[in-house]
Order: C-alpha cells, then structure tokens, then sequence
C-alpha cells in the first residue's frame, strides 16, 4: 500500500495536535494554491487536506456522478471521523464544479464545522484579476478574525512571510539541483519533505529542506555547478528557461505532468520501476512544482495585492486557467531539460485534467517525446496495472540516446 510509514504519520498528527494544545489552530485547505502567509499572519496553520489510501471514496449518495476521486476521498474521511483534525476548512470556488459542488455539500452535511471560501478569477495573468483576488483575500481574512477571534498581524505576517519564502528558495534549489542531476535527491525524500512542510508548516518541517539545499549547494560549489543551478533556479521562477541543459544519462529522464495529484504517492509508485538509478527529472503537478515555484510575498504595498500577485503570476497554473501558457511552458522544458519521457497523470474524473491531457498528448508527440498516461486515484485501486504500464514504458525508452 502507497503510504506514509506509521512514524511519519505519527510525526505528523503529533505536531498538529501539539500546536493545537497550545493554543494553536488548523484550518485545512483542499486547493493547494492558496496564501499561506495570510494564514499565518493571523496565527493560524495551514494545512493541506490530503487523501488517504486507506480509505475508499466509492460512491457517496450525497455527491453528484461528476465529483472527483479526489473530493470523495476527503468527504468519506469527513464521513466516518478519520479526516485530521481540523479548525475549520477552506474551500475553492470557481476552479472546477467537483470542488464548488463538494464545498456545498460539505456544509449541508457537517453545519458544524467552519467552512471559509476563497474565489479565484477566471483569468489569471492581468491586474483587474489580481485586484479581484486581492479583495477576496480581504474578504478571507475578515472572515477568519470573525470566525477565531485572530486579527491579522503585520508581525505574524513578516515571520510567516520569511517562514514560506525560505521553504521556497530551498525547495527550488532541491528542483533545480535535480532537474541537473537526480541522484543527488531522491525524487522520494523530496516529495516526503514537501508533504511534511504543507501538512504543518513551521521551523521543524523546515529545517530538513534549508539543511539539504544548504549541503547540495555546498557540494555543487565544489563541483562548479553552483552557477548552473541558482540560475536554473531563478529562470523556473520566471517561468523561462534561456538555454539547453545537455546531461548525459544512462537512465531515461521522466517529466511528470498532471493536476491534483500527489506527489508523493507517484514518487513510491515510480520508486518500484525505476531500477537502479532516479529517473523523475521534474514534476508539473498541482502539490509540487507550481506550489513550489509559486513566486515569493513582498511586504512592500498592499499584502493582499502583494499575495495575490504571487499566487496569480507563478507558473503552470491550472488547464481551465490557462491551457496555452501551461503548454509553452511544457514544450519550453522539454526543448531544454533532455527529457525522454512524459507521464501524464489523470486524476480520476477529474475535468481538469482530463480537458488538458490530449493536448499535452499532441505537444509531446509534435516534439518526438515518448508518453504514457497514468489514470489515478488517491487509493491507487488499480496499482498494479499503473506499475506495469510504468514498466512497460521505461522498457520502450532503454537503449534509446539522450535527446540533444
């Protein structure tokens, strides 16, 4: 079964329920592109809902045929007790009808719990949309003061600022420093850390992230790779990439793409097939690359202008939210990454996803890229047949030369 060790899980709760016994609330959120710095400039943890392999969505009479495995997922876990503990839930609105329509049922289901809605504009990338979700934000915050009793504090959101800005900048570097060389982390520890950080993120969950971009960094500095990797870095964050990086490998070199996927779950999933070397070069999931490269929060101006610029302008942003950048942005990676393969995962029935896959299907044979599709959903149900498509794959790609 694809799942965190009991020690992680362990860990994990512990540090919730010891921040809630010391004063300290959780609100869970189920769209992984949201402000966290707004969160916790009101003294309140952020953390992401995320899905359990233990436990089946199904059908579940209260939702329409059209929710997604993903949102059935977390509403059985509602259901039966099992889901984490929470202070209250954010929702999304005006991102995909399974989300909007789970969001509804959830507080006609459990009115006892806290629910706070977040809309996002239907356009991404221009000032009237930023202002929009900026005044949502204002919106958002005057609601969690309403709700907690916290107000939002310039301090708090300086040290939360400084908090997600350095998680960013290590787990950009742990990206770029893979995307140069994979076996210098493992795709597997990488998704680990990432999931750690968004489940309680605090100086604990960072330290493991800054403590392994820090000894990278080190170690490329030695090598003279530091150059290459802090500009690679930067270049991600602008969402562009100036020149080819040529990495000679004898294993193929996987890019993944999909949406509300975990990471994590795919790392183990990928960890069985790819033998004895790492072959996910780099991710465009939902949790991963774009909540990573999400650009940092300035404390100069509006903070809610300021925060929505930085969710509205990061790269790979969602299919209905803009299918033509996201594809440049792939057919960019793929001209100068020497990637070999693209796995494209499909979250079950999720519109989304399912919208955007014959395009990025299309892009990457245009480029003579192999690709394989991956239908998931969160409790990998058909596990072994995804690990024998996986397989099947990497065994089309041996012998083949490294794209140049």
């Amino acid at each position: 079964m694809f799942q965190l060790s009991s020690g992680e899980v362990f860990q994990s709760s512990k540090r919730l329920c010891d921040e809630q016994a010391s004063d300290r609330i959780s609100v869970g959120y189920v769209y992984p592109h949201i402000p966290l710095e707004l969160f916790l400039a009101h003294g309140i943890t952020p953390s992401l809902a995320w899905s359990d392999p233990h436990v089946q969505g199904g059908f579940e009479g209260s939702l329409q045929t059209f929710t997604c495995s993903l949102a059935r997922n977390l509403f059985r876990q509602r259901s039966i007790g099992s889901l984490s503990p929470f202070s209250g839930i954010l929702f999304p609105c005006n991102t995909c009808d399974s989300l909007l329509n789970l969001a509804d049922v959830w507080q006609h289901r459990f009115p006892e719990d806290k629910l706070f809605r977040l809309t996002y504009p239907a356009a991404s990338f221009d000032e009237d949309s930023i202002l929009f979700l900026a005044e949502e934000l204002r919106i958002l915050s005057r609601s969690i003061e309403h709700r907690f009793g916290r107000r939002f504090s310039e301090d708090n959101l300086r040290a939360g600022v400084a908090l997600v800005n350095r998680f960013r900048e290590g787990a950009q570097t742990l990206y770029a420093t893979r995307i140069t060389d994979p076996n210098a982390l493992s795709y597997l520890e990488l998704t680990r850390m990432l999931r750690a950080f968004l489940t309680t993120p605090n100086a604990d969950t960072l330290d493991p992230i800054s403590q392994s971009a820090s000894a990278l960094s080190e170690k490329l500095e030695r090598q003279g790779q530091l150059g290459l990797v802090k500009s690679l870095r930067e270049e991600l964050v602008a969402g562009t990439l100036s020149s080819k990086i040529d990495v000679q490998s004898k294993m193929p070199r996987i890019m993944i793409v999909g949406g509300m996927t975990e990471p994590l779950a795919l790392a183990l999933l990928f960890k069985r097939a790819e033998g004895l070397g790492e072959i996910v070069v780099i991710d465009l999931l939902t949790y991963g690359f774009r909540t990573v490269f999400t650009q940092p929060v300035t404390l100069e101006g509006d903070p809610f202008v300021a925060m929505s610029r930085a969710i509205l302008n990061a790269p790979s942003e969602p299919t209905q939210e803009g299918l033509p950048r996201r594809l440049e942005f792939i057919r960019l990676l793929l001209s100068r990454l020497s990637i070999n393969g693209v796995a494209v995962c499909e979250q079950s029935f999720c519109d989304p996803d399912q919208f955007e896959t014959p395009s990025i299907l299309k892009l990457c044979s245009e480029m003579g890229v192999p690709s394989v599709r991956l239908p998931i959903d969160p409790e990998l149900s058909d596990r072994a047949r995804l690990e024998g498509r996986i397989q099947s794959f990497l065994e089309t790609l041996e012998g083949d030369s490294v794209r140049t």
